[in-house]
């Protein structure tokens, strides 16, 4: 059994109304997934399906917690994740992707396995920056070695007179151009 097919729900099988599943996200999950941003994770996942006639609400409740490298001193940061996210799906003769919200699956079709959606909805949850947050005295809590280094290779910074007079430069002001 491949480690994602725990994440099917077989819709055909359900009457009309709301159901309930009860998925949990962790390491092994995230390898299924090639060059995710996430390697270790513990994430609970509640997925509730409104069925009715002609489509289905799928609702995605996550909460949980990523281990992500720290974007300042590449340590290991503990990031909580807590987000909601809906899918509908229709039923039609064609297998689309209507938007990222909407999908069309065919009449025939019975089942949804939700993983690539899940990942998705985690993926797009962790921030663009990741960093060790300040203590209370504002002194950040990175990895205070990196810290040290990365200050020792940081460029120095031009003083306002060093950014006016550049000795390389000065000598061309004095060229005549008639």
């Amino acid at each position: 059994m491949h480690p994602l097919d725990r994440f099917k729900i077989e819709f055909g099988a359900l009457g009309e109304g709301e159901h309930e599943f009860e998925f949990e996200v962790n390491d092994k999950f995230f390898e299924q997934f090639e060059n995710s941003p996430v390697e270790h994770g513990n994430l609970d996942v509640l997925v509730t399906v409104s069925k009715d006639a002609g489509m289905m609400l799928v609702d995605f409740t996550i909460e949980g917690v990523v281990t992500l490298p720290c974007d300042r001193c590449a340590d290991d940061l503990e990031l909580e994740l807590s987000g909601f996210n809906e899918l509908v799906v229709k039923f039609g003769a064609n297998e689309e992707e209507e938007s990222e919200d909407v999908i069309v699956l065919p009449p025939k079709e019975h089942v949804l396995n939700v993983a690539q959606y899940i990942y998705e909805y985690i993926t797009v949850m962790i921030p663009l920056r990741n960093v060790h947050p300040d203590d209370e005295l504002g002194n950040s809590t990175c990895d205070p070695e990196t810290l040290k280094e990365l200050e020792r290779l940081r460029i120095h910074e031009k003083t306002e007179e060093e950014i006016k007079s550049d000795p390389r430069w000065d000598i061309l002001k004095n060229i005549n151009l008639n």
